[in-house]
């Protein structure tokens, strides 16, 4: 039964309903504000990381001496009384008189010195508490962490054992997938955990995972398999698909601070699908390449705080998106390949998820982390200048090893070799491996990575405008919808199908560039594959590969062709001709 609540003057309650006591000349009077009795059982403050809201769960008696159900609303909404006849009833009434709803808004305020107070986080990942670090994350006694909807699958038991962190060491010998798949996620999921302090020494994963393979090569349960260190989680219930919106992904992604979360399922199946993943994709790898976050307006157009991603993404799909050169370096890609995964394998590490293994690891490497490098001020400073310096390191390191590649790839080999480090590390530390056995298998790691990156780099340049472009060129060239006259040639031939955009000799091609351009667009158009390079852009980007010849600081040249003068592009056949083919001109 719901206890009367305790008013201050000059409010009471008689006969379980609200009244408001004065004093005047005729003595004291009372009014009646309302036929319930209502009052504030908790106050929550939500904490999202980058603001805080404060809400009120509500309670009552009516009259009647029914009890009124609580609600919890946001505290702004208290004075408006929208939330009364939505929640309880049209038998709940305000009286008719001056400032009733003032009256009864400040008589329920006056119960909050009695209510319970409570701090909900809508965020998890490492936070200062009282001067301690603290994991947070949905599971907890002692601090309340809330996700909504797809997101309450996250989720971390706090205790451990021996047993546990075993059972996680075990993946390295007893492999579902190839060691290019199970290495590459184990490290992305243990570097989720260090991104905090990786931001805070300025060296923030920019990257996304993106784990490519057909429909029946167990791409999305691999997936479900690693996020399981994180909560409960399988290949069905995956936090985050392509059928979301990228705003709804946006915002699930904040949320998600210092951890890994999954967005399954790239695989367009018509024209106008295609186009809208595709943007999705773009919106994801940019925002978790760039950490910067939408600008956003409030109500009244002042500025809203930023709310990038915090955590890492592991994207599953059917292949890679259409986005380019820039995106595609803000991605690292592994494969898998039907009859990769070894069934038997991986349905003993479901049971093992299942049980809870893998986040009771988790919750023994985030501990580990607490109490070996966040113990004090002194010592987490110390921790943040060697995740800096460890990154450097790695990074330097793949830049001297020979591989050819765009500046984002020795990132995101740092990052993964990182987050392999720590885990190895925390292995060594709890069940005492020696330094011989982490060393032979973080070179192992190391070598492997080499290898992926340096397929990455070929698949960054195939990306370039400049290369994709020359793939089309020469694709128009040999399908006859565009020749180029011979310019030594004495007589022109008598017939030439397709359309004539310039000329050739031995050693060059003389085309004009708008044409060319044009025409490269609308068959990248017709492919389904973006070309939204400009042409001078193009020109531009094809000079600083010295593919064509430059004269005065324009990128084309005037030359006698023909009788007359005439300005076209001069390109080198045996350069353009190479990087067509998939090679790359040193």
């Amino acid at each position: 039964m719901t206890k009367t609540p305790n008013y201050a003057p000059p409010y009471v309650v008689e006969n379980r309903c609200l009244y408001l006591v004065s004093k005047g000349k005729m003595g004291i009077s009372k009014q009646r504000l309302c036929n319930f009795a209502p009052h504030i059982i908790r106050q929550v403050t939500k904490d999202n990381g980058a603001a805080t809201t404060t809400w009120v769960t509500l309670g009552g008696i009516h009259e009647s001496g029914r009890e009124l159900p609580e609600i919890t609303i946001p505290a702004a909404e208290l004075s408006s009384f929208d939330w009364l006849l939505k929640h309880w009833g049209m038998d709940c009434i305000l009286s008719v008189g001056k400032n009733v709803k003032e009256h009864v808004r400040v008589a329920i305020q006056t119960t909050a010195e009695d209510a319970q107070k409570v701090t909900v986080y809508t965020v998890t990942g490492w936070r200062k508490i009282q001067g301690q670090w603290r994991f947070l994350m949905p599971g907890s006694a002692e601090v309340t962490v809330e996700l909504p909807g797809k997101l309450q699958g996250y989720h971390m038991a706090y205790t451990d054992s021996y047993c546990d962190v075993a059972t996680v060491s075990a993946m390295l010998s007893q492999l579902a997938a190839p060691e290019e798949v199970t290495y590459t996620l184990l490290a992305d999921v243990f570097l989720s955990p260090l991104n905090h302090f990786l931001r805070m020494a300025g060296c923030e994963p920019k990257f996304v995972l993106w784990l490519v393979g057909k429909t029946g090569s167990c791409k999305s349960t691999m997936a479900a398999l690693m996020l399981s260190f994180f909560g409960y989680f399988t290949a069905s219930t995956l936090p985050m698909s392509f059928r979301d919106t990228a705003n709804s992904i946006q915002t699930q992604a904040h949320m998600l601070k210092d951890l890994p979360v999954v967005i399954d399922d790239f695989h367009p199946c018509g024209y106008q699908e295609q186009l809208k993943m595709t943007a999705t994709a773009q919106s994801i790898i940019r925002d978790y390449g760039d950490r910067a976050g939408r600008g956003r307006l409030t109500a009244d157009c002042s500025l809203m705080q930023a709310r990038p991603p915090q955590g890492n993404a592991i994207v599953t799909a059917e292949f890679p998106p259409d986005i380019g050169e820039s995106g595609t370096a803000r991605c690292f890609t592994i494969e898998l390949k039907q009859g990769d995964v070894d069934l038997g394998t991986l349905t003993a590490l479901q049971t093992v998820a299942a049980d809870g293994t893998l986040h009771r690891c988790m919750f023994s490497y985030t501990e580990w982390l607490r109490e070996c490098f966040l113990c004090d001020e002194e010592t987490t400073q110390k921790f943040i200048k060697a995740l800096r310096a460890l990154f450097e390191k790695y990074r330097t390191e793949f830049r001297s090893s020979g591989i050819h590649c765009h500046g984002r790839v020795a990132e995101n080999v740092a990052w993964l070799r990182l987050g392999f480090h720590f885990f190895l590390l925390f292995l060594e530390h709890r069940l005492e491996y020696g330094e011989a056995y982490v060393s032979q298998v973080e070179e192992q790691f190391r070598e492997m990575l080499y290898r992926v990156a340096r397929r990455q780099s070929e698949s960054i340049s195939r990306d370039k405008p400049t290369h994709l472009f020359l793939r089309k060129f020469f694709s128009l060239l040999e399908s006859g919808q565009i020749f180029l006259k011979d310019r030594e040639a004495l007589t022109p031939k008598e017939f030439q199908p397709g359309v004539c955009v310039g000329y050739e000799d031995g050693t060059h091609f003389y085309f004009f560039a708008d044409p060319v351009h044009r025409l490269v667009r609308k068959l990248c158009s017709d492919q389904g594959e973006n070309f939204s390079v400009s042409v001078r852009s193009l020109l531009k980007a094809l000079a600083e590969e010295e593919l064509i010849e430059t004269a005065d600081g324009q990128n084309t040249r005037s030359i006698y062709l023909d009788g007359k003068s005439r300005r076209v592009v001069v390109m080198d056949k045996h350069k353009a001709r190479v990087i067509a083919d998939g090679g790359v001109e040193k």
